[in-house]
């Protein structure tokens, strides 16, 4: 029989160069999600600051000079590097699901470059709607990449026990509210984006139109994913504490 302890030497080097990739990975993509997330921050502040001599009721945030400020080549960069999660989900990198990765990162490449990128002058600075979608996606996107890479970053350094209790609270949580105020501003800019799709080609309106139809499906599919990734947690966390 052959012996199965033999060839075991080999796959830990392997397993030590996969953990410094990841944590370089994590490490960069917080890097990135927290530059994002607190120019965006610092964007509506500095507004509100200048305008603090103004009525509340006289108070409008200027979106498209934040979007001129953290679209391009930011948000471009920063959210295109998600694809290499689908490929790390299928070579068995990480444990995540290759499908439900795969609908995260592929709706929000649509609304970067197949949205944002192509019909932004018929979306920022025309319409309200619009704006207020892109800096919920900023937002949402931003609050939860900050905290999910820097999980990430703790795990893969340390383990889960390294991660500090409020953190993990952090991670598996925040997404009840977060969740549905992405998923819904990414779907008023595909809305938005119908109108200026149509003139560009019919085609590509029809594509909106499928992908929009699309989301309902797909985002429950990711909402009840991640409550179920919730409860596992809470289950194992409890475990621990009864032994």
């Amino acid at each position: 029989m052959p012996s199965s302890s033999k060839p075991k030497s080999k796959p830990a080097s392997t397993s030590g160069l996969t953990r410094q990739y990841l944590l370089f990975y994590n490490a960069a993509n917080f890097f990135l999600w927290s530059t994002l997330t607190f120019r965006t921050i610092r964007l509506l502040l500095n507004q509100f600051i200048l305008a603090e001599d103004r009525s509340l009721s006289a108070l409008t945030v200027d979106i498209p000079a934040i979007f001129a400020d953290t679209y391009s080549p930011l948000l471009q960069i920063t959210q295109s590097l998600a694809l290499l999660e689908i490929l790390h989900s299928l070579i068995g990198l990480v444990r995540a699901p290759v499908m439900t990765t795969a609908m995260q990162v592929a709706s929000r490449i649509f609304v970067v470059w197949g949205v944002l990128y192509p019909f932004h002058g018929g979306i920022i600075g025309q319409d309200k709607v619009g704006e207020w979608g892109y800096l919920g996606c900023l937002l949402a996107w931003g609050v939860t990449e900050c905290i999910r890479y820097g999980f990430f970053v703790m795990q893969v350094n340390g383990g889960v026990e390294s991660v500090p209790g409020w953190w993990q609270w952090l991670r598996y949580n925040t997404f009840y509210v977060l969740y549905p105020v992405g998923i819904s501003s990414e779907c008023a800019l595909a809305f938005k984006a119908l109108s200026p799709a149509k003139e560009f080609h019919p085609l590509y309106w029809w594509f909106i139109v499928a992908v929009l139809a699309i989301y309902v499906p797909g985002s429950y599919v990711m909402y009840t994913h991640m409550i179920r990734q919730r409860r596992k947690t809470a289950t194992k966390e409890q475990g621990k504490k009864d032994q």
